[in-house]
């Protein structure tokens, strides 16, 4: 098409009669707009329940394989020691060790937002970090719970001990650790946190190996299950309180991100 033309064109689209516009009508059109818009929003927005199970598919495999083999392991490694011999205190403190050791399958994948630098892709969705974290802590505490539940119905069965008992011995040491974990999560917001985690972990480990050879046999007398339930409640206490913590903390880092941004 040639200049001449163009022109032409132009001249012809500049003097055409545009119709005029009517206000109401175009208020009108914004409005339906603004209402269609949300309808749709609203029809494809996720129910609690479907985020809840989405979590799962964004969880690794790897990490539920790895706390499934501890499992697994631990029950091993229980039968083999029956058959050895029949130290039912030092069996219970070495089954033990697998509660820290199921926090620490999980903790890297709780702390990957900041280890990872991934806080600002979570917080660009549509679900706020705190809920993000919460839900995550859940399917992670629910799965360990499981395992811990496996392990206490194997003691049970092959010490003759109570399935109350033993859960007790069990229930109390994961509590610990998920405790000293939360407080570190909630005061060392750097890269590294998740590394201070598997150093406190590890440290668990290492004491109860220790105290599994040098065992106090007064702790696990009947006279001594008193003091265990204090301390379950105690450390259940604990873990509610460090969890209102971390719901603040993922406020603050949602709060600052935005200011930044």
């Amino acid at each position: 098409m040639n200049k001449k033309s163009q022109h032409a064109i132009l001249a012809a689209l500049r003097n055409y009669p545009s119709p005029p516009i009517d206000r109401q009508e175009l208020e009108e059109t914004v409005k339906g707009a603004a209402e269609a818009l949300h309808r749709t929003q609203s029809s494809r927005r996720t129910s609690f329940g479907e985020f809840y199970v989405a979590q799962l598919r964004f969880i690794s495999w790897k990490v539920w394989a790895v706390q499934l083999l501890i499992v697994l392991g631990m029950g091993l490694l229980l039968h083999n020691s029956l058959q050895q011999s029949n130290r039912n205190v030092q069996l219970v403190m070495l089954t033990s060790t697998a509660a820290p050791l199921l926090v620490i399958a999980g903790i890297q994948t709780l702390t990957r937002s900041l280890s990872c630098h991934m806080l600002e892709i979570e917080l660009s969705t549509r679900h706020i970090l705190e809920k993000l974290t919460l839900v995550r802590m859940s399917l992670f505490g629910i799965a360990d719970l499981i395992g811990l539940t496996l392990l206490a119905v194997i003691m049970s069965a092959w010490m003759q001990m109570e399935i109350a008992v033993v859960l007790l011995y069990l229930l109390v040491p994961f509590n610990l650790t998920c405790i000293g974990c939360l407080w570190l999560l909630n005061r060392v917001r750097t890269p590294n946190c998740g590394y201070y985690c598997l150093f406190y972990c590890g440290l668990l480990v290492m004491i109860q190996m220790i105290l599994m050879f040098h065992p106090s046999l007064w702790l696990f007398e009947s006279s001594a299950i008193g003091v265990w339930q204090a301390l379950l409640i105690l450390t259940v206490i604990g873990i509610a309180f460090e969890v209102l913590d971390v719901r603040k903390t993922c406020r603050t880092l949602e709060t600052a991100f935005r200011i930044q941004v």
